[in-house]
């Protein structure tokens, strides 16, 4: 338990203390002239009671969340592993199909595959290709089964091919 919450178990405990210690003083004629004095020792009473379980509640609460963050944090753990494994095999996919391209099939491959769903006109401003070269590099690498494209207004969004990252 935090020496925050301790101090104000203590501190809790004082009161209430000194709240029972305040019942026997308080005379019927002390109560008749002021209704604090019949009040005052009931308020502390409360007052240290709450200052005894708050620090208990909060306390369990805390230990609870650390309890679920720690398998939070291992699930997280296996995900990125997942992850990383599959990046992997990815990096490998792309790479063996790299090998097997032209330069500039390369170069666009590889700016698609960072910029997933690039629309063709931007793939022209990238590589400084004109639009028809674009158009005949993006046929050949749709008809290497490397993407696909999906039609975007009067573009093309470009994608990898799902085998290529790992999902088919």
């Amino acid at each position: 338990m935090r020496s925050e919450y301790l101090i104000l178990i203590i501190a809790g405990l004082v009161i209430l203390a000194f709240s029972y210690t305040l019942v026997p003083q308080t005379t019927h004629h002390m109560m008749m002239h002021s209704p604090y004095y019949s009040t005052l020792p009931s308020i502390l009473a409360l007052v240290g009671i709450l200052l005894i379980l708050i620090p208990i509640i909060l306390n369990a609460q805390s230990e609870r969340y650390k309890e679920r963050g720690e398998n939070v944090n291992s699930n997280n753990q296996k995900e990125s592993e997942e992850n990383a494994q599959e990046t992997k095999k990815y990096d490998e996919k792309l790479a063996i199909a790299e090998k097997l391209l032209e330069e500039d099939e390369r170069k666009v491959l590889r700016i698609i595959a960072e910029n997933e769903g690039i629309t063709q006109d931007s793939l022209h401003f990238r590589t400084g290709f004109s639009t028809s070269k674009i158009s005949m590099i993006i046929k050949k690498l749709e008809e290497k089964d490397l993407i696909y494209r999906e039609r975007f207004g009067k573009t093309y969004r470009i994608y990898l091919s799902e085998w290529v990252k790992g999902q088919g």
